[in-house]
């Protein structure tokens, strides 16, 4: 049975502080000291409520697609709904009047509980423990507010009503960043080893978070020009190399971890978020199999995925070609046909029929046969249906002309289905599936410590062996070799980008495809432009019969599909976001980061 540890922060941090006493007249802060922060269990229930600050799958019940974000933001996807282009490439972004990504509610909560820990009648080992926990809930809410805003102001204890603390200037970079990582580097000293219990926060946690940290900071300062990004850098290399001596083995199979039931036990993952009926549910894996998947991927994530044979399709002697979808997707890094689904054509009776055959032609079927072979049942096998499981005729399967079938239709041709699976209960219209959602996982370590060690220039063919290529072994790709990457291994590549670093690059693209980093990854790099591209899809020869906008062919009729028009571009402003315009009002100390104030 699950644990059910990362349930709604509000339910449990209303039952961890309330008491009879309720209609006693004492201020409720003294309440809340006195009956929750005195054991060691007291905190136990307390920190329950801080995993809430990790999206998973959904904060709450219901369908969203917000795990895509980093990726439509960017140029892995769109989202199909007209005016919903990147804010940031259509140059669409404003400052808001209020974010959400401004959050001091949270750390306040987590500064309370830091707060009574001393006071409390637990031993030191044990104040150190929670400390740790606290410091690695507030790190993680602070990272993620460093990153889109640059300076922040550090607060570190519950502030009064008549704090001056409230009205403080923004604590530079540096500050944060610096104290970011010391309150990290304490709690995987401090912390329990195992945590407290089964997938709780532990060392090995506290050491993913340092080397996303690490690595995020470390190439920040880095291309921005920053002092001390080798620090970093360092930090993310060490972490990472004490999590791989631990975690030695990849789970087999890539869409398994996405799309499990339980990730209980499952080999390389560090931490997880646990859904469960009548607990706590989301609706992503419905809406994939619903009309109201709008996320596809557009031409130039479906290009980043290497051939077979380790090679980029710009150079490999094995890639058949864009103009037939089919030859397209043919000897592909299986990564590929498990993030964004392969092209078929099956026969159904009826739009809304259950059955199915094989049509005459063989090409059409040959991605039937080959998700066979690599999916296990019940997760990424084809033909697909919808959430009452119709059959879906075929794909490519547009909007627009989409055979009396409105399910995983796209605009342009690429529908993405990473999280797409049978066995989840996607009936009910709310959210109601239970498949848990990785939070760190060794893929994730593996390539920020081949990104790590390059930056220091440390990269060479044992370290490709240890991470990159234990990632190729499992999607079926040949494995790098670092000598033979040289200027012309890509023909496509950035040529700002060093040949190596450009193929660590990819194998980080195609590794955490639909799993909302790529924005992030091109602002740290600097790497904004790469966004003032047209967002494409599949080739067609009959643009008309299928009531879609095609360019960059012979004619009129034929053509890569394309929904959103050419990008204005990326400005330099928006490599940090614009401070809410409640903020600013409420603290005039604060400065608006430059560009957003005109």
């Amino acid at each position: 049975m699950k644990r059910y540890i990362l349930l709604s922060g509000v339910l449990l941090l209303m039952n961890s502080c309330i008491n009879n006493d309720f209609m006693d007249v004492n201020p409720k802060d003294k309440q809340t000291v006195s009956t929750t922060f005195t054991r060691y269990d007291n905190f136990k229930a307390y920190s329950w409520g801080l995993y809430n600050v990790f999206l998973g799958y959904a904060y709450k019940t219901g369908q969203t697609d917000e795990i895509f974000l980093g990726d439509y933001e960017a140029d892995n996807m769109i989202k199909h709904i007209l005016g919903n282009e990147s804010q940031w490439a259509y140059q669409k972004a404003k400052v808001p009047a209020s974010s959400t990504n401004w959050d001091y509610d949270y750390i306040r909560r987590v500064n309370l509980m830091l707060d009574n820990i001393d006071q409390s009648s637990m031993n030191d080992t044990q104040k150190a423990h929670w400390r740790s926990v606290g410091y690695f809930f507030r790190s993680y809410k602070y990272f993620k507010m460093l990153s889109l805003y640059g300076d922040i102001p550090w607060i570190e204890h519950v502030l009064a009503d008549n704090s001056e603390e409230l009205y403080k200037p923004r604590d530079s970079r540096d500050f944060v960043a610096k104290n970011i990582l010391e309150n990290l580097q304490y709690a995987e000293n401090h912390i329990n080893i195992d945590g407290d219990g089964e997938n709780t926060i532990n060392q090995s946690v506290v050491q993913a978070l340092i080397s996303r940290f690490g690595l995020f900071e470390g190439t920040w300062r880095k291309y921005h020009k920053l002092p001390d990004a080798d620090i970093y850098l360092k930090e993310c290399k060490r972490a990472s190399g004490e999590i791989m001596k631990k975690y030695k083995t990849l789970h087999p199979n890539y869409d398994e971890l996405f799309n499990s039931e339980s990730l209980r036990g499952i080999d390389g993952i560090i931490l997880y978020k646990e859904y469960a009926t009548s607990q706590l549910c989301h609706g992503l894996t419905r809406m994939v199999r619903t009309g109201e998947s709008q996320i596809e991927a557009t031409k130039d994530a479906v290009d980043s995925y290497l051939c077979s044979d380790g090679k980029p399709i710009s150079t490999s002697k094995m890639y058949q070609g864009d103009k037939n979808v089919y030859k397209q997707f043919r000897n592909r890094d299986y990564r590929l046909y498990q993030t964004v689904c392969p092209p078929y054509m099956v026969k159904v009776t009826t739009p809304k029929s259950t059955k199915w055959e094989y049509t005459d032609n063989a090409e059409e079927r040959e991605y039937i046969d080959l998700m066979r072979s690599i999916s296990k049942e019940p997760v990424h096998r084809l033909p697909t249906s919808n959430f009452k499981g119709f059959i879906t005729q075929g794909q490519p399967h547009f909007k627009n002309v989409n055979w009396g079938q409105g399910w995983n239709a796209t605009q342009m041709g690429f529908w993405v289905w990473k999280y797409y699976n049978t066995h989840t209960d996607v009936i009910n219209a709310n959210g109601v599936c239970t498949t848990d959602a990785p939070l760190f996982r060794l893929g994730e370590i593996l390539i920020n410590y081949a990104e790590a060690m390059f930056e220091l220039g440390e990269f060479n063919q044992s370290i490709a062996d240890a991470t990159v290529n234990k990632l190729r072994e499992r999607a079926h790709v040949a494995p790098m070799k670092v000598s033979e990457i040289t200027a012309d291994f890509d023909k496509d590549r950035d040529p700002s980008v060093d040949p190596v670093l450009w193929e660590i690059h990819r194998e980080r693209r195609v590794e955490l495809m639909g799993e909302g980093y790529r924005l992030d990854d091109l602002r740290r790099w600097k790497k904004g432009e790469y966004l003032n591209k047209q967002p494409l899809g599949v080739y067609i020869n009959d643009a008309n019969a299928f009531k879609v906008k095609v360019t960059g062919g012979s004619s009129e009729n034929n053509g890569y599909v394309y929904y959103f028009d050419k990008p204005l571009g990326w400005l330099d402003k928006y490599y940090l976001n614009p401070i809410p315009l409640n903020q600013l009002a409420l603290n005039k100390s604060l400065i608006q980061n430059p560009g957003w104030a005109d």
